[in-house]
């Protein structure tokens, strides 16, 4: 008698930003970039005030969004410094890699300092493809697939297995319009209790016809 072959997880691990375009494949939902940031980052994002935290919203074609950040950066008197060269480069950086993944032609940015409870409810997306990292706070909380039904329905007392993207870490998310009921149902972490303050990034585009 033959072994039973597992199906494919619908979880794709990658180490590298090229490897994201993983998600193309059929069964993949959710491909996670884990990585780090260069040393004294996270200590000096987390020594910001609140206040100091860039944030806003803006579309960007590929190549255009370094611009913007600047502007975001200035508009909360962020003192020039390598640190916050590397945060606007990143986000640039993300930007173009996500317009290669979603063959778009502009990206909707949306870069937020969060200190209380959004997106608490588990939920799927509603789009095509979303990208999103976690500058300062703790990630988006996933749950395994086969946990998703029970946590839509238990929602606050949902008590089950809950994965959290690191900090820092990539997930590139297949929405309901790619993937249906198979989109990976997650949630914002809850941080009002804590008083924590976030720095989010998400993206989100119109996949392009062929």
């Amino acid at each position: 008698m033959r072994p039973t072959v597992p199906p494919p997880s619908p979880v794709l691990e990658v180490a590298s930003a090229d490897c994201l375009a993983g998600i193309a494949t059929g069964t993949t939902t959710l491909a996670i970039w884990r990585r780090s940031a260069p040393a004294g980052l996270a200590e000096w994002l987390d020594g910001l005030r609140p206040a100091q935290l860039p944030e806003g919203q803006f579309v960007a074609a590929p190549g255009h969004a370094t611009a913007p950040l600047q502007r975001l950066a200035d508009a909360v008197a962020l003192s020039a410094s390598p640190e916050r060269d590397w945060l606007i480069d990143d986000i640039a950086m993300l930007v173009d890699l996500f317009a290669r993944i979603a063959r778009c032609a502009a990206v909707n940015v949306r870069l937020e300092a969060i200190d209380h409870d959004a997106c608490w409810r588990f939920h799927r997306d509603y789009v095509g493809l979303r990208l999103n990292t976690t500058y300062r706070g703790p990630g988006t909380q996933w749950l395994p697939p086969e946990r998703a039904e029970a946590a839509l329905r238990a929602q606050r007392r949902y008590r089950g297995p809950l994965n959290e993207l690191p900090r820092f870490s990539v997930g590139l998310f297949k929405g309901v319009v790619q993937a249906g009921n198979d989109a990976i149902v997650h949630r914002s972490p809850p941080v009002a209790r804590h008083r924590l303050t976030r720095l989010f990034l998400c993206l989100d585009a119109e996949t392009l016809d062929d």
